[in-house]
């Protein structure tokens, strides 16, 4: 389990238990893992009914972590082509200038 899967468990465990607390309702946390329509509908619905700052954020910081992964989504990196070496000139002196420079 990676630091950011760790992370978000701790966050539903704690939503759960504060939700229980306040509302005294249950919220099914594997579903709002697997489905993020649920997971919104559940995130929209515990936002009307708090009256809990801490909920609130809670809340927030969920939306922000089971609704947006698509923008932590890998990028999926194409192959590389290989680019031709730049034509090589022999090196050449410049007299251009003379032997002063300038």
């Amino acid at each position: 389990m990676s630091e950011a899967e760790l992370e978000t468990a701790r966050l539903l465990a704690r939503f759960k238990l504060m939700v229980r607390r306040s509302l005294d309702r249950s919220v099914n946390l594997a579903a709002m893992q697997a489905d993020p329509a649920q997971a919104a509908a559940v995130l929209d619905e515990i936002e009307e009914l708090a009256d809990d700052e801490e909920l609130l954020t809670m809340v927030v910081r969920l939306r922000e972590r089971l609704l947006a992964p698509a923008a932590e989504a890998p990028v999926e990196l194409l192959p590389e082509t290989e680019v031709p070496a730049a034509v090589t000139r022999p090196a050449v002196r410049d007299y251009r200038f003379g032997a002063r420079g300038g």
